[in-house]
């Protein structure tokens, strides 16, 4: 693997770590009882998105990675 691939799947993980924590952030805001019903919809939303994001980012780091063992294999 490249230096450069290992810098990008860095970055990733960190804007996983990110979003994560957004997540938890927006939890407890909603959790807290002092948001309207209006900020409660926009919260739920934002919630749904980023753990969404997440879910994607990481599906395709394992993509990623399962092509590379593949080619990496291929290659011996």
């Amino acid at each position: 693997m490249s230096q450069e691939w290992d810098e990008v799947k860095h970055e990733i993980e960190l804007m996983v770590e990110r979003l994560d924590a957004f997540y938890a952030d927006l939890l407890a805001a909603l959790r807290s009882g002092g948001l309207t019903a209006k900020q409660k919809h926009l919260t739920q939303w934002m919630m749904a998105t980023a753990y969404d994001t997440e879910l994607f980012l990481k599906d395709r780091i394992e993509a990623v990675a399962t092509v590379n063992a593949a080619e990496e294999g291929a290659t011996e």
